[in-house]
């Protein structure tokens, strides 16, 4: 192209001369293709997208070097990514100014060698960026090559543009779980002195109650479990969202989790004629998983069990299977109806005895399936009406 020939001025501005490409062959198509959905359709980190522009540009363009720089007005460009090897400092301040007002390609060479330097424009909403492409050989580029850099630029700016945008938005998410998480974590204090107040009334500590009275209390204190049993499968559900990547792990020992559990918060929920027992192998070995969303699970799973168990028992045992550990929470409850089976682990279903009864919100079975795969553990139900249920969670030991 003219353009770049030596005879002509060292810096160009090529608005005027955009060269027109031949049709690529099929290869080339599919190189443009691939680079394409990379970049619009691919899994690309934010952190890793500059690298992967430059590196598939220089690929596709076919240069020595590919940088990626963002160009303030008042300051010198600075670099974001790079592929290649390349000396992109030889090219003036007033170069860039010059492709970046333009909104056009603009061209240079570099010292002593005299390669082809071809900066072009990136139309980011932000701060003005530059992509950077030095050619391979003094030859300057040709006009495929100048098209692909202009169709690289234009694919690097729609991805730039999306990854910005899906950061803010993901940026508003984070702000408003985190700020419910605050508020469901704050609600719950004053829940939980409700509910200590509500039981003293019930044991007579501040005077014996009438029978009217103490039937206005048992509605109090069951409403008020309600409304802190929704508070905390709010609280795990939000707490599930925002953590990423793997689930911190902690040695531990399955049998300590159950005596806190059976000995704790639920031993207050369980009604006159039910038995609550735990039993938890001596001989099993310490786990390596997330503590917290282990206790989660078997409280989510003994609470379900004792909300439907009124006569009989609720029993909870920690065995050794396959080389991990088994839980079963089994209770005499009135089973699950054939109907509600199907949807049983979905958000917000609670089963039709469920809402009969008025328990329940649908969540705690939900947390209790997500929590274990989360885990690489298998959740599995056996139930009839009439007989009971059991539940069955097989959990690796861990690393």
């Amino acid at each position: 192209m003219e353009a770049f020939r030596h005879d002509r001025p060292t810096v160009v501005n090529i608005r005027d001369r955009i060269p027109v490409a031949t049709a690529p062959d099929a290869g080339r198509l599919d190189q443009i293709l691939r680079f394409q959905d990379s970049l619009l359709l691919g899994e690309v980190a934010p952190a890793d997208l500059a690298g992967r522009i430059c590196q598939g540009t220089a690929l596709l363009v076919g240069v020595a070097a590919v940088r990626l720089a963002i160009a303030p007005p008042e300051s010198d460009a600075e670099e974001v990514a790079s592929y290649g090897a390349g000396d992109f400092t030889a090219v003036p301040r007033d170069t860039l100014r010059r492709a970046l007002a333009s909104g056009y390609p603009t061209a240079h060479r570099t010292e002593p060698d005299g390669r082809p330097i071809l900066s072009v424009p990136l139309r980011t909403a932000d701060t003005p960026a530059v992509l950077q492409l030095i050619g391979a050989a003094e030859a300057p580029l040709d006009p495929e090559q100048v098209a692909l850099a202009r169709y690289a630029a234009t694919l690097a700016t729609v991805a730039l543009r999306q990854a910005a945008l899906r950061e803010r938005l993901e940026h508003t998410d984070r702000t408003k779980s985190e700020a419910l998480v605050t508020l469901s974590h704050d609600l719950r204090s004053p829940l939980n002195v409700l509910i200590g107040y509500t039981q003293l009334l019930l044991e007579d500590a501040y005077g014996p109650c009438t029978s009217e009275q103490r039937e206005v209390l048992v509605a109090m204190e069951r409403h008020t479990l309600e409304l802190q049993s929704l508070l905390s499968g709010a609280l795990d559900m939000l707490r599930l969202e925002l953590q990423h990547g793997e689930p911190p792990r902690q040695e531990f020992a399955i049998g300590d989790v159950l005596r806190e559990l059976c000995s704790g918060s639920l031993s207050h929920r369980v009604a006159r004629g039910v038995q609550l027992a735990w039993h938890s192998d001596p001989a099993l070995p310490p786990m390596r998983s997330d503590r917290f969303r282990i206790r989660q699970i078997l409280q989510n799973l003994v609470d379900n069990a004792l909300r439907f168990t009124t006569q009989g028992s609720v029993s909870i045992a920690a065995t050794a299977h396959e080389g991990g550990v088994r839980v079963t929470v089994s209770d005499t409850g009135p089973g699950i109806g054939s109907a509600d089976l199907p949807h049983l682990f979905e958000l917000f279903r609670p089963g039709t005895d469920t809402v009969a009864r008025g328990r329940g919100t649908g969540c705690g079975l939900y947390l209790v399936k997500r929590f274990s795969e989360s885990l690489g553990g298998r959740v599995a139900v056996e139930t009839a009406p009439g007989m009971g249920t059991r539940f069955t969670i097989d959990f690796p030991l861990g690393s």
